[in-house]
C-alpha cells in the first residue's frame, strides 16, 4: 500500500501540470503583497480567552490595507473568529487554536446546511463577503467537538430535540467557513474535532485547500472533511483527510434553494482519504447541479464508498462532465456508487422512490457523462459498481476503462448503496439498473462468487470489450 501510495502521488505531481493546463478553466487563490505584520505570542498552554485579542488584531490588519497575522507556538483558547478580506492569518507550527464548546459562546448566522437556507451557530472561523483571504501555516485549528457530538447525539434520541430549552435550536457550527467569497486560500494547516462540516465554502470562488490535513474522529456525526456548495473554481490537493462522515462531498443546494447556483470547475487531486462514508462523493444536495469535475491520483483507504452520487426524484439538478482517473481505493464497500433513489435526506413525496416510470419535471434529476479511468479497487466486500437510475431519466454515459477490482475473501454481506429495501451482498459483480450508453472497456473483476452481474435489469446498450 505504501509503494502505491508513493507511486501514485509522484505520477499526481507529473500529470498536475497537464490536468491544470488542459481543463479548459482557470483557477486562482493569490495573496497581495502583505502590507503589515502583526506576531501574537502565547508562550504556554493558557485559559485565557484569547478572542478579543486576535480578532482586533485582524480588524486592524484589515483596516490598514491588508497583512499577515501570525500566530506563534501555544495553545489560544477562543470563542469563535470572524476572518476578513486580504489577511492571512498564519499559524506557525505549535500554534493551536482550541474554540469554545459553550453553545451559549455562538449566536446564530444565516447560511446554508444540506441545502437548506437556515440559521445555524457562528462558524469558528468564519468569513462572509471575504476576498483575498487566507489561513496559511503548520498550526493547528481544533474545533473542540466533543460536547457538540454528544448534545446532537441525545438530542436525535429525543425528547430533547423538542424542548423549547433545547442546546440544539441551531445547528453545530462548521469549523471553517467561507461565504459569497473569493480568492481564498487553506494551506498546510491541521484541522480537528470539528463539531460538524469541517471545511465549507459557500457560493464562493477562486478557492485553494492545499496541504492541510483533517482528522476528526471515525465515530463524529457529519463531520465531512470538505464541502464545496454552489462554488466554483475549487483546486483540492495534496491532503490527508479522515472523518466521520463524506471525506470530500461536492453539494449545490436542494429544490427549495433560491436561487440555484451550480458548483463546477473542480479539481480534486494528490489526496489521501481515509475511512468516512465516501471518498468524493456528489450531492445528494445537487439541484443548482454539479459539472466539470476533476478527480486524479488519489487514494481511498477504508472509506465506505469510493465515488458515490446520491440524488432522488424532486431534487432536479444534473451531474455532468465527471472525470475520475489514476485511483486506488482499499478496502472499499462499493467502489462506484451511482444511486438515483437516496432517500435518506430530506422529505420524499410518496412517488419520489417509486420503480415505475413518473412524468419529467423540473425535479427530475440527470446524471450523464461519467469516466472513469485506471480505477484499482482491493478487498472490495460488496459488489465491483452500483448504478442505479430511475427509468424516466436513466443514468446516461457512463464509461468504465481500465477498471479493476478484486473482491475481499469471505466478505460479509453488505449493502451496496443506501436505498429502500435493499439487498446485501458480498463478493459480488456489478449492480446496474436503469442505465443508457454504459461502457465498460478493459475491465476485470477478481474474487467474485457471482456472474459478472449480481443484478441487471432495464440497461440499454450496455457495452463490455475486454
Amino acid at each position: 500500500m505504501k509503494d502505491n501510495f508513493k507511486r501514485i502521488f509522484v505520477n499526481g505531481l507529473i500529470a498536475m501540470g497537464i490536468i491544470l493546463s488542459g481543463a479548459g478553466f482557470t483557477l486562482r487563490a493569490e495573496a497581495k503583497t502583505v502590507k503589515e505584520t502583526v506576531v501574537i505570542k502565547q508562550k504556554h498552554v493558557s485559559k485565557k480567552d484569547m478572542t478579543q485579542q486576535i480578532q482586533s488584531t485582524i480588524n486592524h490588519i484589515a483596516k490598514v490595507g491588508g497583512g499577515k497575522v501570525t500566530i506563534a507556538p501555544g495553545t489560544y483558547r477562543l470563542k469563535y473568529l470572524n476572518l476578513k478580506s486580504n489577511v492571512n492569518l498564519h499559524l506557525d507550527q505549535g500554534a493551536k487554536l482550541v474554540f469554545s464548546d459553550k453553545f451559549s459562546a455562538f449566536p446564530a448566522v444565516n447560511t446554508r446546511y444540506e441545502g437548506a437556507a437556515i440559521k445555524m451557530r457562528h462558524p469558528d472561523i468564519y468569513g462572509n463577503n471575504v476576498h483575498n483571504a487566507a489561513i496559511t501555516g503548520s498550526g493547528t485549528l481544533d474545533g473542540n467537538g466533543q460536547a457538540w457530538w454528544k448534545m446532537y447525539k441525545k438530542a436525535k434520541q429525543g425528547p430533547l430535540k423538542n424542548a423549547p430549552t433545547t442546546p440544539f435550536k441551531y445547528t453545530r457550527p462548521f469549523l471553517l467557513a467561507f461565504d459569497h467569497s473569493s480568492q481564498i486560500k487553506i494551506q498546510g494547516i491541521k484541522l480537528i474535532n470539528s463539531p460538524a462540516w469541517t471545511i465549507h465554502p459557500l457560493e464562493s470562488e477562486n478557492v485553494l485547500i492545499q496541504g492541510i490535513t483533517i482528522d476528526n474522529p471515525l465515530t463524529s456525526p457529519n463531520t465531512d472533511g470538505i464541502d464545496p456548495e454552489s462554488s466554483n473554481n475549487v483546486k483540492i490537493l495534496n491532503n490527508t483527510i479522515s472523518d466521520g462522515d463524506d471525506c470530500i462531498a461536492i453539494k449545490s443546494g436542494i429544490e427549495t434553494t433560491n436561487p440555484k447556483s451550480s458548483s463546477h470547475n473542480i479539481i480534486i487531486s494528490n489526496n489521501l482519504m481515509q475511512h468516512g462514508h465516501g471518498g468524493v462523493v456528489f450531492g445528494s444536495e445537487m439541484s443548482g447541479g454539479i459539472h466539470n469535475v476533476i478527480i486524479s491520483n488519489n487514494i481511498f483507504d477504508h472509506t465506505d464508498r469510493g465515488i458515490r452520487m446520491k440524488t432522488r426524484r424532486g431534487r432536479g439538478g444534473q451531474i455532468s462532465n465527471v472525470t475520475v482517473s489514476n485511483i486506488i481505493m482499499q478496502g472499499v464497500i462499493t467502489p462506484l456508487a451511482i444511486n438515483e433513489f437516496y432517500g435518506k435526506s430530506g422529505a420524499t413525496a410518496n412517488n419520489y422512490l417509486s420503480n415505475t416510470k413518473q412524468p419529467i419535471t423540473s425535479g427530475t434529476p440527470v446524471i450523464s457523462n461519467i469516466s472513469l479511468t485506471n480505477i484499482t479497487a482491493t478487498d472490495v466486500s460488496s459488489v465491483a459498481g452500483f448504478i442505479y437510475g430511475i427509468p424516466e431519466s436513466p443514468v446516461d454515459g457512463v464509461t468504465l476503462s481500465n477498471y479493476s477490482v478484486t473482491m475481499a475473501p469471505n466478505a460479509l454481506a453488505q449493502e451496496p448503496e443506501m436505498i429502500d429495501h435493499a439487498q446485501k451482498y458480498a463478493d459480488s459483480g456489478f449492480w446496474f439498473e436503469n442505465t443508457t450508453n454504459v461502457h465498460l472497456n478493459n475491465v476485470s473483476i477478481k474474487g467474485i462468487t457471482t456472474e459478472k452481474f449480481v443484478h441487471n435489469v432495464n440497461n440499454k446498450d450496455l457495452n463490455w470489450k475486454n
